[in-house]
């Protein structure tokens, strides 16, 4: 396939491309339609739809050639194939329609015109031509018409028909006002001037038709030309005509006696084949689109002329540009990476450029030159340049470069990153990665600045600092651009004034990374950055974000800046050239598209011409030459954002399915659901000149606090994994230049989900675990109540059954004992044993007892057990209750209560057996509220081997189900046994 030059500004349509194209026109909904070889297809810019998937009913479009297509204003598009006529109406049916001559001997259609009175003229191979009303109805009668190039219903009523050879004027009652004939194979197509007057145009002229056949030639644009076929694009502003290399854009002169006159001419994509059977159509929004009804390609652009200019370099090559400047002889002087220093005639402003061979950067330099100060200011009216790293000397008539040196410092290679001239003083400023330096002209040296009267000892304030860029505002400062931000410094001084996202207010910018500057006239201070688009700076220090990704800016480095007239700004990034006018705010994003080599710009590269103000722009690929007056203007039609169509995925393949929308469609209503889990949203935005670089948005209202999300320039979204509830989607869009769409669009989803996972569900389910968590807790406080009551009644029998029988027989054993009935020594083990017995069953009464579940019971009742052992012991057992809170009637469950006594009886039991005797046996019982024992005796520390028996492992297994830390140990002066119930 064919590939145009990129400088031509023509771009290959990728979907359209692959197709071999009869016919393209636009419809009113800003969609575009084209007839093929197999058929019909709807194009939105990204996708291609056959017209039998968007039929709703009626007869399928058999796979033939369709070389016509006529859209009407009330939304209907009829085809003329070489199977027949048909239409499609607006709500998806396709009709076969009669044709002019059914019995004619083919039914190829040659031609459809839209003719006054809601008529069209419908024109067989072999049949002749009839008139058709919109409904599809012939009416009138069939006219006399074979082999036609065109029928074309005039403004004032008239159907002109196009033959090879000759042209015929109808009246509408089909009378023939006139016929004229040029050439053989040649065709005049009429045209009409502002003032109603008709005009015939062949391939080479413009001619006045008069009665009787005659013409008269009025105008001619190639008189060499072979008068052959013509295609031709009619506008009210004057045609467009199609030569084989190129299209000429004709314009209507003012005046009583308008003529036509060459507005511009367009080079035309080569094509591969030697027989030309090209197309040109127009869109509603200023593009062309080209294509060879003979071969596959289709290409496209801007309406307009070229106002940008590549320049060619040496051999046709690519060359990276850096720097260009006029030269006193009037020769262009550009400096480029792989070609060298390069020139171009003064008096040609398109040539090519040349090397100029007896130019050449010293050895080890940068290949190319940084920066260039057009002045006589060095030694013998040489002028001061700098490449990567040394500043030199140039001399522009001999070509030849000398290294200037740094005052202080060997020829070391300070990086040079800009050059400039303070217009007002005449000093020249360097701009290194070292610091800034300034030209002394007197000692033909550069010297690093220093702040007035500083001693020669003193470090240069700025030594060290990489300085990017420098812009004098030509009352004794100095802006730089520095990678940590903008300074203004004030040379007098030294003083500096800070701009960064680091600095207070006002000074506040993302303006870390700055590389470029411009001062306007205004005072404001533009600031281009490497990763946050464009800044401003006013004259009163107040800083501003100006242009980023978000308000359109195609890269978020802005490598040059270049005014032009009219308040612009010229913005070299690095995916395009931006013209901004911050006046208005308006934006335009030009790309290869409009004829850059490349859409990457180069940094330090961008010079206004003096000769003619046309903006020399460098770039990775070459240097273009830009015309601002001829930049077309703004479209005032505002782009629309369309759904075409949307996917709705099932979780069974036969399940998914995809709806295409025509115009006449409401939007749908979107549905999610356990077997439709995602549906895609098919988007395209019309009424723009790149929609490839258009730009979208949605949001889901009722969801994610209704935040915007960006898709870039994805022109499709698609929904899922949302939880279940009615939405509202909404999706909003805007063009490569940054102008919103004039819609939204707006779509009702509502996502339900598996009965399992329903809110109602959950709900219920909720309701049903708390009446199943209720019912538990109500069974286990009744089993708890029964489980007391029990205890309770454990407790009384025991008490007033087994405790009073063992007090008769405590009773009776000492009562022996008193008469000395028996043996004293068996009396008295009969009487401690009696003792022990009741005291356990006390102790067992007390375990059980529902009503001992406090804090308070478990220290009452060890406070018995103590004075009940001091007692009988004599011993001193202290207890100390300082951490125990006032009131204790806080609950205990009673496995602790009863571990922690008999731990603590264990405990005592053991003091006093080991302890030294006579010595006090200490208790502590702490509560916060987990439990603390302490039990502290002193002596017996010898023997603790031997006390680590049977008790002491039941102390440890009663801790652990208490899930309590146990510590028995020595402590100086004793033995400790400590308790502590952990969290």
């Amino acid at each position: 396939m064919a590939q145009p030059g990129a400088s031509t500004g023509w771009l290959p349509d990728n979907a359209l491309s692959g197709l071999m194209l009869r016919t393209l026109v636009p419809t009113s909904d800003g969609l575009l339609w084209v007839g093929t070889d197999d058929g019909v297809y709807r194009y939105d810019g990204t996708h291609l739809v056959s017209i039998n998937a968007l039929r709703r009913g009626g007869a399928a479009l058999p796979a033939v050639p369709c070389n016509f297509l006529l859209p009407l204003p009330d939304g209907q598009l009829w085809l003329g194939t070489e199977a027949g006529l048909y239409r499609f109406g607006p709500t998806g049916v396709l009709q076969a329609l009669p044709l002019p001559s059914p019995g004619g001997s083919s039914s190829i259609i040659e031609s459809l015109a839209l003719g006054a009175g809601e008529r069209i003229w419908v024109s067989q191979s072999h049949g002749g031509l009839q008139a058709y009303t919109f409904t599809g109805q012939k009416t009138g009668p069939l006219l006399n018409a074979d082999k036609l190039v065109e029928a074309w219903s005039a403004p004032d009523g008239s159907l002109w028909l196009v033959n090879d050879g000759d042209t015929r004027q109808l009246s509408a009652t089909g009378q023939v006002l006139g016929e004229w004939h040029l050439a053989p194979l040649a065709n005049l197509r009429p045209v009409y001037d502002p003032r109603g007057r008709p005009w015939l145009l062949s391939s080479g002229a413009a001619y006045r038709p008069y009665a009787n056949g005659r013409l008269v030639k009025q105008w001619c644009w190639d008189n060499q030309a072979t008068e052959e076929a013509l295609q031709l694009l009619r506008s009210a502003t004057g045609p467009t005509v199609l030569l084989p290399r190129q299209a000429l854009q004709l314009e209507w002169t003012t005046g009583a006696d308008p003529r036509l006159r060459l507005r511009f001419g367009l080079p035309l994509p080569p094509w591969p084949t030697a027989v030309w059977h090209g197309q040109l159509r127009a869109d509603g929004v200023g593009h062309w689109w080209v294509f060879d009804t003979g071969t596959r390609g289709c290409w496209h652009r801007e309406a307009a002329p070229v106002f940008i200019h590549a320049l060619p370099g040496p051999g046709g090559n690519p060359y990276s540009v850096r720097t260009s400047v006029r030269l006193p002889n009037g020769r262009l002087l550009v400096s480029s990476y792989e070609a060298g220093l390069l020139t171009q005639a003064a008096d040609s402003p398109l040539a090519p450029l040349r090397r100029w061979a007896a130019a050449t950067l010293p050895a080890g330099n940068a290949p190319v030159l940084m920066g260039v100060v057009p002045a006589p200011l060095g030694p013998g009216g040489d002028w001061l340049v700098a490449g990567a790293y040394p500043l030199l000397r140039f001399n522009t008539h001999s070509g030849k470069f000398n290294h200037l040196p740094i005052s202080g410092q060997a020829l070391n290679e300070p990086g040079v990153r800009s050059l400039v001239r303070d217009s007002t003083t005449g000093v020249v400023w360097a701009g290194t990665q070292q610091g800034l330096l300034y030209y002394d002209a007197a000692a033909q040296v550069y010297r690093s600045y220093t702040v007035p009267g500083q001693s020669a000892n003193t470090r240069p304030p700025l030594a060290g600092q990489t300085i990017e860029a420098v812009c004098p505002d030509g009352r004794g400062r100095l802006w730089l651009a520095t990678p940590e931000g903008v300074m203004r410094l004030t040379l007098a001084t030294g003083q500096r004034e800070e701009f960064g996202p680091n600095e207070p207010a006002p000074h506040r910018v993302a303006v870390d990374g700055a590389r470029c500057l411009y001062l306007a006239p205004d005072g404001n201070l533009w600031v281009g950055t490497r990763a946050h688009g464009l800044a401003v700076i006013d004259p009163a220090g107040r800083a501003r974000e100006a242009l980023s990704l978000g308000q359109g800016l195609p890269n978020a480095s802005v490598a040059t800046i270049l005014p032009s007239a009219g308040g612009y700004l010229w913005l070299g990034t690095y995916q395009g050239l931006v013209r901004y006018q911050p006046a208005s705010g308006q934006l335009a994003v030009f790309t290869t598209a409009q004829g850059l080599l490349s859409d990457e710009c180069n940094a330090v590269a961008a010079y206004t011409d003096p000769r003619d103000s046309s903006l020399l722009v460098g770039g990775v690929a070459g240097l273009h030459r830009i015309y601002p007056n001829q930049v077309p203007a703004a479209s005032t039609v505002a782009p629309r954002l369309l759904l075409t169509s949307y996917t709705a995925l099932g979780t069974a393949a036969e399940a998914s399915h995809t709806r295409y929308l025509l115009a006449t469609d409401q939007l749908p209503a979107l549905r999610l659901g356990p077997n439709m889990p995602l549906v895609d949203l098919h988007l395209a935005l019309t009424n723009s000149l790149d929609p490839s670089r258009a730009r979208y948005a949605y949001r889901v209202r009722g969801w994610l606090a209704d935040r915007w999300l960006g898709l870039g320039t994805t022109p499709q979204l698609r929904l899922q994994g949302l939880p279940p509830g009615q939405y509202t989607v909404e999706i909003r869009g805007e063009s490569s230049e940054g102008v919103p769409t004039a819609n939204v669009v707006r779509l009702p989803l509502t996502v339900t989900a598996e009965w399992w996972n329903r809110p109602l569900t959950w709900v219920l389910a909720a309701l049903a675990a708390s009446a199943g968590v209720y019912g538990w807790q109500r069974s286990r406080l009744r089993q708890l109540r029964r489980e007391n009551e029990l205890r309770a009644r454990l407790a009384a029998d025991l008490h007033d059954e087994v405790g009073s029988l063992l007090t008769r027989v405590t009773m009776q054993a000492e009562l022996l004992r008193e008469l000395h009935q028996g043996p004293p020594a068996r009396l008295a083990t009969l009487v401690d044993d009696s003792r022990a017995a009741a005291s356990t069953v006390r102790d067992i009464i007390w375990s059980v007892d529902a009503g001992a579940d406090t804090l308070g019971a478990l220290v009452d009742r060890i406070r018995d057990h103590l004075d009940a052992t001091a007692r009988a012991t004599g011993r001193d057992l202290l207890f100390h209750d300082e951490d125990l809170p006032l009131m204790q009637d806080q609950p205990l469950p009673p496995t602790v209560r009863q571990h922690t006594y008999l731990i603590f009886k264990e405990a005592v039991n053991n003091a006093l057996k080991y302890a030294e005797p006579g010595a006090p046996i200490w208790v502590s019982l702490g509560y916060t509220p987990l439990l603390e024992l302490t039990i502290n005796s002193t002596g017996g520390v010898e023997g603790v081997p031997g006390r680590a028996g049977q008790g002491l492992r039941n102390m440890r297994q009663r801790a652990a189900l208490l899930r309590a830390e146990l510590v028995v140990g020595p402590v100086p002066g004793g033995w400790q046994v400590r308790l502590r119930q952990l969290p």
